[in-house]
């Protein structure tokens, strides 16, 4: 058949009315036995993308809780380094449930950053970029840390100032450890004294801080003694008054037994 003949013999193609019924009726069985093999609401087929979606969930969890964890360690240059830092430390902000717990948590923070120092400085891994990104947050995290305790300082003076002790001891303490780490490691000691400038300076402007709050401290706390003390004069003055009533109303009381008595003496003559 040539290639004319079998497309008009398709055009005019067509099923004869028996086939069309066969074709109908198989469809129907089709259908029928599709329907049977599942429930009629399709719930087992629904759990099972639930269990799926939430197995992938866990696991998606369990993987990003392994991946926090393993961060922590991490140093900058490290894959991890950014997780560690912009994950995790911005997380522990979220939680601070108060100023005071805001404020131990910027000088951890701060205390971190020196800590990675010091571990980068010890292996002679510093160098010129990593130390100024370290530099750089270790700059930041102190400011934060500063501006944390000022605002401490308005609703507990007392817990700002300790906060701001422990912020310069951190610094005080790192300090004297970069040096050692510097007369050890011959190799990095210029990229630890550039650094440690910008330590000193930080300890520094933290020593301001705390000794001006003390100052403030001090000068409340003097205040309140002097307040007491006058309380206590005022108490001590104001029984006066008291006793001089008591000391007028026995006399009265003398006077009218006296009275009363040369009374009774004049009615019995």
């Amino acid at each position: 058949m040539k290639h004319k003949d079998i497309q008009i013999h398709m055009t005019h193609a067509a099923l004869a009315p028996e086939e069309k019924d066969m074709l109908r009726q198989e469809i129907i069985r089709r259908m029928r036995l599709s329907n049977a093999a599942r429930p009629a609401f399709g719930y087992g087929h629904f759990w099972r993308h639930l269990r799926i979606a939430a197995t992938s969930a866990i696991s998606a969890a369990l993987i990003g809780v392994g991946i926090s964890y393993a961060a922590e360690n991490a140093l900058p240059g490290d894959i991890l380094y950014a997780v560690k830092i912009e994950i995790n430390e911005r997380m522990r902000t979220w939680i601070a449930l108060s100023q005071e717990a805001e404020a131990e948590w910027t000088v951890t923070r701060t205390t971190r950053r020196l800590e990675e120092l010091e571990r980068l400085a010890t292996a002679g891994d510093l160098n010129d970029i990593v130390r100024d990104q370290i530099a750089t947050r270790l700059e930041q995290n102190t400011e934060d840390a500063n501006k944390a305790i000022e605002s401490l300082k308005k609703e507990q003076i007392t817990a700002a100032a300790n906060t701001s002790s422990r912020l310069e001891s951190s610094l005080r303490i790192h300090e004297q450890m970069l040096m050692q780490v510097a007369e050890e490691r011959a190799d990095v000691s210029s990229q630890i004294h550039i650094i440690l400038d910008t330590v000193r300076k930080k300890a520094e402007s933290v020593s301001e801080i705390r000794q001006e709050i003390e100052k403030e401290l001090a000068n409340i706390k003097t205040d309140e003694f002097a307040k007491d003390a006058a309380l206590e004069n005022v108490d001590a003055t104001s029984t006066l008054p008291i006793e001089n009533i008591e000391i007028e109303e026995q006399k009265k009381k003398r006077e009218e037994i006296k009275e009363a008595d040369g009374n009774i003496e004049k009615n019995d003559l």
